[in-house]
């Protein structure tokens, strides 16, 4: 109801702030999915409800750029944030639905690191997100996403090596390889998030 009287140019940061806080939902439950003893599918099965309500704002967002003439900046950069940001829930939702979808039990190493960093990356893009439209140390948390992005791409490199030379099921490597793949790909995403938050900043600046 508080958001129909907020300036439209407010309701924008009020998404952003929105969706970035269930996309690190996502990343703690995802972390928790691939850090306990035994796959549970019950943790999995929260993600589903939590990554509609973000496709919710992400549609919210796209329909008002096409009503709205005025936006707090350019509409293509309003765009490609919202989708990057729900593009992090979309990946993290199916490398955890691929587990259940190729039923494996053994765990895949590396998975639950790579999902740790990642949730400290959308806690990152969170600070970012607070006052986008307030420039202050936002670059400061940016750079530490991609920061962590490099940590996750080492973790994922040092996994597959590992995977390759211990997994002898050809069937199994693939299934553990796609999931880690996927997950190295929401770590990407955070950072493709902060460069667009940068991006923002410096033609706003």
């Amino acid at each position: 109801m508080f958001n129909r009287f907020l300036p439209k140019e407010e309701k924008y940061f009020q998404d952003f702030k929105e969706i970035i806080s269930y996309i690190q939902e996502m990343a703690r439950i995802t972390n928790e999915f691939f850090s306990a003893e035994t796959y549970d599918k019950d943790i999995f099965l929260k993600l589903k409800p939590i990554e509609h309500r973000c496709d919710e704002i992400s549609q919210r967002v796209i329909k008002r750029l096409n009503k709205n003439f005025i936006t707090p900046f350019d509409r293509e950069d309003i765009y490609t944030l919202i989708k990057r940001i729900d593009d992090i829930g979309d990946i993290l939702l199916g490398a955890c639905a691929r587990i259940d979808t190729y039923s494996l039990e053994q765990h895949v190493d590396g998975a639950e690191k790579i999902t740790a960093i990642i949730f400290l990356q959308t806690k990152e893009l969170e600070v970012a997100l607070q006052d986008l439209h307030k420039p202050s140390s936002q670059i400061v948390e940016c750079k530490a996403v991609r920061d962590l992005e490099s940590e996750a791409d080492n973790v994922y490199r040092a996994s597959l090596k590992k995977l390759f030379i211990e997994e002898k099921d050809p069937i199994t490597l693939f299934k553990k390889k796609e999931v880690l793949e996927m997950l190295e790909n929401a770590a990407d995403k955070c950072q493709s998030t902060a460069n667009i938050i940068i991006q923002i900043l410096i033609k706003n600046s």
